[in-house]
This record gives structure tokens, sequence and C-alpha cells, in this order.
């Protein structure tokens, strides 16, 4: 029988493995789960944001009069560019260890693979951590403070008022004219509200359940991991998801390695192999215009005490 060649192994991989590193990102990815997202057929993809809207009037009976004449009004559209960048990630791994292992070491691999796109991915949409450049769009902090809407969290008898700041910012992005939908905080977040009560003595908080996102007043929420997440500048981001674009470029794909020279290490000489992570995203926040006015920016940020 033929030998399978590397170009086979990487496809073999890239089948089952697959699944496990897109399963991983998503599940790791805040933004994954919360934004809206949009394939893109090229690296660069223009789209059409509203610029201004059309305004309606009440229009009489009269013949003659001007207040008879159906108004016109026009729709100006100016284009938002997505620009498709690269995330990777090489994993070396010594070949006794995946020989010896008692379980699927490269399944674990890829896991956690997918979870650092994951991870870098958040860093970049929600703090503007190594942000590529080509993303013009603020991150979702500038974003909130560049437009005045954060609320610093202040304290109350028993603690500090986080709740009352989440329903404070999410007010927020509902003067500038947008839905406060969704809820991004890190996952510490989850411990520190469920004891927190509405004035009906209704928790804040409800879980999700059978794969549902949780309910943090009254919005979606999903959360990003601590090592990604800044305490220091945000408790919390509250946002109208639908203003919110990835691109995606092309999935998390793998590729096997066991002839490179990776990180100063030759992989044949040393009995190794890798797998080789990478994925292409685009991001843009959609400050459109609103009945409030132009430009204005769907997202509000939760501030820690004293900032």
């Amino acid at each position: 029988m033929a030998d399978i060649s590397r170009s086979e192994v990487s496809t073999l991989i890239q089948e089952e493995y697959g699944n496990d590193l897109l399963s991983a990102a998503a599940t790791t990815s805040a933004a994954l789960q919360l934004f809206r997202t949009v394939d893109m057929g090229t690296r660069t993809r223009n789209l059409p944001v509203l610029a201004t809207l059309p305004e309606a009037e009440f229009v009489g009976e009269s013949a003659t009069e001007s207040g008879g004449v159906k108004p016109t009004s026009q729709v100006v559209w100016a284009n938002k560019q997505l620009v498709a960048e690269e995330i990777a990630v090489i994993i070396p791994v010594h070949e006794n260890v995946v020989d010896d292992a008692t379980e699927d070491i490269l399944e674990q691999i890829a896991r956690q693979g997918g979870a650092a796109i994951g991870r870098k991915l958040d860093g970049a949409v929600f703090f503007g951590t190594d942000k590529p450049a080509a993303w013009t769009s603020n991150d979702l902090l500038a974003a909130a403070v560049a437009a005045s809407q954060t609320v610093t969290i202040g304290a109350v008898e028993d603690g500090d008022d986080l709740g009352g700041s989440i329903y404070q910012a999410a007010e927020l992005v509902d003067k500038a004219g947008f839905d406060p939908s969704a809820l991004a905080a890190p996952r510490g977040l989850r411990f520190r509200l469920p004891n927190i009560r509405n004035v009906d003595g209704t928790p804040i908080w409800a879980p999700g359940a059978d794969g549902t996102l949780d309910n943090v007043a009254g919005l979606t929420a999903a959360y990003v991991p601590g090592r990604v997440w800044d305490r220091d500048e945000a408790e919390a981001f509250i946002f109208d998801r639908d203003m919110v674009v990835l691109g995606v470029r092309q999935d998390v794909t793998v590729k096997f390695l066991d002839q490179a020279t990776v990180g100063g290490i030759n992989l044949a000489e040393r009995d190794m192999v890798a797998l080789r992570f990478k994925a292409r995203f685009a991001y843009v926040l959609g400050n459109i215009a609103t009945g409030e006015g132009d430009a204005q920016v769907p997202v509000a940020a939760v501030l820690p005490a004293g900032s």
C-alpha cells in the first residue's frame, strides 16, 4: 500500500479536529458568541452603513397647499470596510508524547489552539490589544470612552452598586438610539451577580440553560477569559449586538507540520510534530446615524470604582 502523503495527513487532521477548533474558539470568545458575523469572499468587504435617516411628515388633503405634498427624504449610505487579518499560533509537541498519551493529545492541542485564537480576538475587539491597524473602528472600550458613555461604579451600603451601574450603562446605549441587548464581562462577574436583586426582589442574573447564554438585567451575556479582560479598565460592556460586525474570511484551520523549523526547533531532528492554527477575521463597529443624531456609538462601559 502506498504511503500517506503529508498533504493527506494534513487533510485528515483538519477533518478530524476542525470541529474541536471551531468549538473551542466559539466557546472561548465572547465576541464570536455575541456579535453578528458575515462571510467574506475576499480580504476586504464594504458594508453599507446608514449615514442619515429619512424623515416622514404628516400630509394634508389640500391640492394646492404645500402641506398636501408628500415629502421626499434622502437616505445616504456611507461605506464601512471589513478587512480580514490573520490570527495564528503554532503548537509543537514531541512524537513520543503523542504516542504515549492515554488520551487524544492532538484533540487537546486543537482545543487549546482554538481557544488561543478566541482569546486574541476578544482582546483586540474589547480592549484594542494588538488590534490591527486595518481595523479602523475603535475597540469597544475606546469607543465608549470617546463618546462619554461610561458609568463608574458607585458605593452603596452593602458594597458597590454593580447592578445599578449596569442599568445606567444600558440606558446610555438606549439614549444614543440603539437597543441595549448584550453584555460582555469577565467570567468572575458570574460570582458577583447571584445576590444582586431588582427592586421587586427578582434576581438580576439568570443562568443560561440547554446551551443558551446567561441573562443579566435583560441582556444576553457572554464572558471573556480573565487573562484577556483588564479589570482595571472596565467591569462590563453593554451594547447593541447587531451593531458590531465580525467578518469571517476563513474559519479556524489546522495544518500538520513535521519537517519545518519552528521557533528555532527543527521538528524532524527533534522527533517532533506541530499543529499550525490560523483564522482570518475582520471587525467593524457600526456607529451609525440614529434618531438621536449622526454617528452615535452603540456601546457603553461600566468602569471600576475609583477610575
